[in-house]
């Protein structure tokens, strides 16, 4: 019996609870009031028995939002927090993907920077409706009653009644157009550190994801797809694989496969491929094992990434017009003003998103329309293209969401929902869970941007900073043909910046798509070439960066938001204060930092290491952020903590190296990721400050712990590093 399979009830006074899992219907764990579930507005479910049922829209893939989210509507409730349970209801695209409820999907650190004003809308809506349930049955007036850890209290009469005696009656009252907020002086649940709700589900087992779903007759499919991207199928032979018992039907899937530039700002691409399907994931394996395919290989066929970086480095030698700058655009070779430049190149290669849970998705696709269970980041791009590639109308499509283990940018992308439909329509309108192995995973999903970052310096007679110019070459635009105008992210005062933008869309070996932290990662490297140019002056990076920041400044870099100054030096004094920068270090011992801005929060990195034997270790990484109000201290430190890792894992183990277009790593044991053991000890500080509102953290410290080590590194054995992954020779040379 699979683990899963299981039901676990509970008697309750005042009404049973059951959390139950349903394999047949694919709808995973429920919380089921036995006496019935009353609605109050759209986000909150609350039973009989007073359990609040959060109805959790966004995607959760292991960051703890959901925790965060349910934190903010339950504050604003009064709810008691133990009687809160998260919920994953169905895509409702008329419900929710709107200004009103904020969409479905889930990327850029901007969950709960646009979900908190709804949030705490929804949750003293629902108060509200208590409160009038309650003030009718006491025949009193609303004015005279308040909510109080799940419960409505008549001030006059100290009478109480719960939520749960209420629910029915609140459901009937019209959710009110205008609420009263509470004080946050008064938020008994927000900014307090809250254990992630769905961690007793997730090491239980009973935490259902895309990958778990069972539906009477669902059939398996795997794809042996193209390993040479922009490839193309030949022929196939599977007579082999037809004789592997369970198997039952193989075909190719070229009539969907190829770019899709479709797909609003997110283009991807499907590549060419052979589909086994079989009654078991291990027939279905076993098949694609036994396929002999003949490929056209296309134009990738001999190139490898040493080409294509080299590619990269030729064109970054030549200027472009520029994206953005400030004063003169030239005036890095203004010689009546320039004395002396200084140079360097840094590569950030592909990476891989290493899913710990596969991409899947089934689907079951009828005459009368098609139905999803997927883990998704996106669903109404999946609604979008199911609309465009089979012809359904919006109201056809219903899609099941649920958590998925890891999404980090990947899971934004429809492919896989398109490719199970597609699967699902060929064999006869069966239901059919797609399943990428790790071995496709490695061998040709989508990868993680190439960054190429050519700078240069130019100091006056006085060795101040006089120009800075910047040129990133990177294969991944959001669809955008035109770049808005941008310059570097940073709040340095250089009076004259420009920065130069090339994408390298048409040449890559492997398509590109977003990944924790996007383009962060190869342009936060400018922390590493501010160090060099500190080493040329002989002064200490930390005081160095403090002497190109004033308080006050704000400087407009082409995002939505303006770096703030006097908010990089808040982060910067803190890690440097907390990480005991300017201590006496032993020899071989260095400290690094780095600093940036992403969206409208600030992080700083203050990284330690040893240098010795050519050996590296990492002593300590410390962190400082600026995130405005902090929702969960513990879920945000997790997230920032688990960035610095997913940084030291492109550090030491990353990149997507390519040899005769094909990907080289095909599993775990190649494509390392950081261990346990491997993991420094890490403190996460955040600054005091007034914001009454949260930012979002999700991406902001993953491109930092690269910038950070490396600089450490140079202060510990001066030896600089310009790419990734670390060549743990290159410190023992």
């Amino acid at each position: 019996m699979n683990r899963r399979e299981f039901i676990i009830s509970s008697a309750i006074a005042g009404g049973g609870l059951m959390l139950s899992f349903h394999p047949a219907a694919g709808k995973g764990i429920t919380a089921l009031g036995l006496e019935g579930q009353s609605v109050l507005g759209d986000f909150v479910k609350i039973t009989s028995n007073g359990d609040v049922l959060f109805q959790f829209v966004k995607h959760e893939m292991g960051q703890g939002i959901s925790t965060s989210m349910a934190q903010i509507f339950a504050d604003e409730l009064c709810a008691d927090w133990d009687k809160v349970s998260i919920e994953f209801p169905d895509a409702d695209m008329k419900k929710y993907q709107n200004e009103r409820n904020g969409g479905h999907d889930t990327g850029g650190s901007c969950t709960i920077i646009y979900q908190w004003d709804m949030l705490r809308k929804a949750g003293a809506a629902a108060r509200q409706m208590l409160i009038a349930a309650a003030a009718k049955r006491w025949k009193t007036s609303p004015l005279n009653c308040h909510a109080e850890n799940h419960y409505v209290i008549n001030k006059n009469s100290s009478q109480r009644l719960g939520f749960g005696e209420l629910a029915d009656a609140a459901a009937r009252e019209k959710v009110p157009e205008s609420v009263s907020l509470k004080d946050p002086l008064n938020f008994q649940v927000i900014g307090k550190p809250k254990i992630a709700k769905l961690i007793p589900l997730m090491v239980t087992g009973n935490l259902q994801y895309g990958l778990d779903v069972n539906i009477p007759g669902m059939l398996y499919a795997v794809i042996a797809r193209c390993p040479v991207f922009k490839g193309k199928l030949k022929n196939f032979e599977a007579s082999e694989s037809l004789k592997v018992k369970g198997v039952i039907k193989v075909f190719s899937t070229q009539p969907i496969a190829g770019l899709q530039p479709h797909a609003p700002y997110m283009p991807y691409d499907i590549r060419e491929g052979v589909v086994v399907v079989a009654d078991s994931f291990w027939a279905a394996k076993k098949g694609q094992d036994a396929l002999k395919i003949d490929w056209d290989e296309g134009v990738n066929e001999k190139l490898s990434s040493t080409n294509f970086e080299r590619l990269a480095e030729q064109r970054a030698m030549h200027k472009t017009d520029p994206t953005g700058y400030i004063g003169d655009e030239n005036a890095v070779a203004d010689l009546e003003h320039v004395r002396k430049t200084l140079r360097a190149s840094y590569v950030f290669p592909h990476q891989l998103h290493s899913c710990m849970e596969p991409l899947n998705c089934t689907a079951h696709v009828q005459p009368g329309g098609c139905e999803v269970w997927v883990g998704t980041q996106a669903p109404h791009l999946i609604v979008s293209e199911l609309k465009r590639v089979f012809g359904f109308s919006e109201e056809q499509i219903k899609i099941h969401l649920f958590p998925s283990g890891g999404g980090f940018g990947r899971r934004y992308y429809p492919d896989m929902a398109v490719e199970a439909a597609f699967i699902s329509r060929e064999m006869g309108n069966l239901p059919v869970k797609m399943i990428w192995t790790r071995e496709d995973d490695h061998a040709a999903n989508l990868a993680h941007l190439f960054q190429h970052l050519e700078y240069q310096v130019a100091l006056d007679k006085d060795n101040n900073i006089y120009a800075w110019y910047e040129k990133e070459l990177r294969t991944y635009t959001w669809a955008a043909k035109y770049a808005d105008p941008q310059l570097p992210f940073m709040a340095y005062d250089i009076p004259n910046i420009r920065f130069d933008f090339e994408d390298l869309i048409q040449d890559e070996l492997v398509h590109s798509s977003a990944w924790r932290g996007v383009v962060g990662h190869g342009r936060f490297f400018s922390e590493c070439f501010i160090d060099e140019i500190a080493a040329e002056l002989k002064k200490d990076p930390y005081e160095f960066r403090l002497s190109l920041l004033k308080e006050g400044r704000d400087v407009f870099v082409g995002d939505i938001y303006p770096v703030s100054s006097s908010r990089i030096i808040s982060v910067l004094k803190l890690a440097a204060g907390k990480a005991g920068w300017g201590k006496k270090l032993q020899e071989g011992q260095g400290l690094g930092v780095a600093v940036c801005p992403y969206g409208n929060s600030y992080c700083a990195v203050v990284a330690d290491v040893n240098v010795r034997g050519g050996k590296l270790t990492i002593n300590k990484i410390t962190i400082a952020v600026d995130c405005g109000k902090v929702i969960n201290p513990s879920g945000a430190s997790n997230q920032l903590v688990g960035g610095i890792v997913w940084s030291l894992t492109a550090l030491l183990y990353g990149g997507y190296p390519i040899k005769n277009g094909r990907a080289v790593h095909t599993n775990f044991h190649e494509n390392k990721l950081l261990r346990m053991k491997e993991c420094p000890p890490m403190e996460v500080h955040f600054t005091e400050n007034k914001d009454e509102r949260p930012w979002g953290i999700g991406e902001i410290s993953s491109p930092l712990g690269v910038p950070a080590v490396l600089n450490a590194i140079f202060a510990a054995s001066g030896k600089r590093i310009r790419r990734v992954p670390l060549a743990l020779d290159a410190l023992s040379t």
